[in-house]
């Protein structure tokens, strides 16, 4: 099982270096189709995107390509909705069996796995279209308006992503690509730097409540990080863009099995 851990985090983080898709979106059910229990493999894939994470921000705030405006902002929303739902699902730990807080998580995962792999596919759109010089949706600046849109935007982030590990990249870049004039590479940076906060906040959460394996995100991460190195430079010679899509579409119709 070690070595199948190992290899799987290899392979997660192959596609996650070479097509900048959100680590959880692959992590999580591919942990529950290796026999993961779902709460289990929510904490774990949180323990193993934060050493993801963690990279790339260094590299992003290196680069300058973060707005901690922006960061600041979705954090205001993202942080207490997470630690609310960490409330939520002691409760409901203590008060359900784990059978039954299983199903109802494997089925909220499913519905947030259909839901991410389409807005991925959006915003790759939207992404596309400003690296052509086309202007954004909606043009937020980060004023008043801006910061109620990246309160609300953050809120659903932090309980997406505490209680199913998915969303912290995907619905934060759909929000920047779509309604702020951040260039691509800004777009980027901010979504995994605010990842970093969140994922933070949501894996101590996951370790209070009980629901994290750390000998399993360990052996996970030995594989994702070299993955993610050689994905990196991989991303130099595979069609980026037609990869990512086709493992968005592959994502979309593993949330919608889920579902069924």
């Amino acid at each position: 099982m070690e070595a199948i851990l190992i290899f799987a985090g290899f392979i997660v983080g192959m596609a996650v270096g070479s097509t900048a898709i959100g680590a959880g979106l692959l992590t999580v059910p591919l942990l529950i189709l290796l026999g993961v229990r779902p709460m289990e493999a929510v904490g774990t894939a949180l323990a193993v995107n934060f050493v993801t994470r963690l990279m790339a921000a260094w590299q992003h705030n290196r680069q300058k390509t973060v707005n901690y405006s922006w960061v600041f902002s979705l954090a205001i929303g993202s942080i207490p909705a997470s630690i609310a739902t960490v409330a939520l699902m002691r409760t409901a730990k203590a008060n359900l069996s784990v059978e039954a807080l299983d199903i109802f998580a494997l089925k909220f995962i499913g519905a947030m796995l259909t839901l991410m792999a389409a807005i991925g596919i959006v915003s790759d759109f939207m992404i596309h279209r400003k690296s052509f010089g086309e202007p954004s949706t909606l043009k937020l600046g980060i004023g008043k308006v801006g910061k109620v849109a990246a309160f609300f935007v953050g809120a659903l982030t932090g309980a997406s992503v505490t209680f199913t590990g998915i969303g912290a990249g995907g619905i934060i870049v759909a929000f920047l690509a779509v309604c702020t004039t951040l260039e691509p590479s800004a777009v980027v940076g901010t979504a995994i730097v605010h990842g970093i906060l969140l994922t933070t906040v949501s894996l101590l959460g996951h370790a209070w409540v009980g629901e994290f394996n750390l000998t399993t995100a360990v052996l996970f991460s030995v594989g994702s990080i070299p993955g993610a190195l050689i994905g990196s430079y991989a991303s130099l010679l595979v069609p980026k863009r037609a990869l990512k899509l086709t493992l968005l579409t592959i994502v979309l119709l593993s949330g919608v099995r889920a579902l069924m």
